[in-house]
């Protein structure tokens, strides 16, 4: 299933940015940054654990209505804890996707749209105590989705505010708020 939401995803990709092309209206490609806030959650943690990322992302307009984007993040703030002289650190390597965004074009300067896409990601927890060190990292992907608005600051910026649920599994699930920007050309 990973595979073929993968292909579909690339080959989704690869067919609006022929589209993309083929329009005669300037505007269409653009590139960006956010920082995310991450929610950690898993059953059994008492706390949600907060992490951070920052990510670029590249995308392009394939009509009013529709863009395509992807997205690659790397893990900037972790999550750490002291107890009973054991250092503990939970890391957000990457999240990496792609996303297709469904707007609602209007005459106001704020453009709100839904995201539907695929995440991947890697987490790192570490400790350190008196008996030695111990690292494990581990991997997860999932169909991710999310609401999030564009707002025009001049003709070639945007600023984005975004909510998105990357993954969500039966024991664990990885969620975030993002704020950035983005230069249209």
């Amino acid at each position: 299933m990973r595979n073929i939401t993968i292909a579909c995803t690339t080959a989704g990709l690869v067919f609006c940015s022929g589209l993309v092309g083929a329009q005669e209206q300037s505007n269409n490609g653009y590139v960006g940054a956010n920082y995310t806030f991450v929610t950690y959650e898993q059953d059994g943690l008492g706390d949600e654990l907060d992490l951070g990322t920052f990510s670029g992302k590249v995308g392009a307009r394939i009509n009013p209505y529709v863009s395509a984007e992807l997205r690659a993040g790397v893990g900037v703030a972790d999550e750490k804890a002291n107890f009973g002289g054991v250092s503990a650190k939970l890391e957000l390597d990457y999240l990496v996707g792609g996303y297709y965004l469904f707007g609602l074009p209007n005459k106001t300067p704020i453009y709100p749209y839904i995201a539907l896409g695929y995440t991947k990601g890697e987490l790192t927890f570490s400790a350190t105590g008196p008996g030695g060190s111990l690292s494990v990292s581990d991997s997860g992907h999932d169909v991710s989705y999310g609401v999030g608005a564009n707002m025009v600051i001049t003709d070639n910026v945007l600023l984005n505010a975004e909510y998105m649920q990357y993954i969500d599994k039966d024991d664990y699930e990885v969620s975030g708020m993002s704020i950035g920007a983005s230069y249209l050309f």
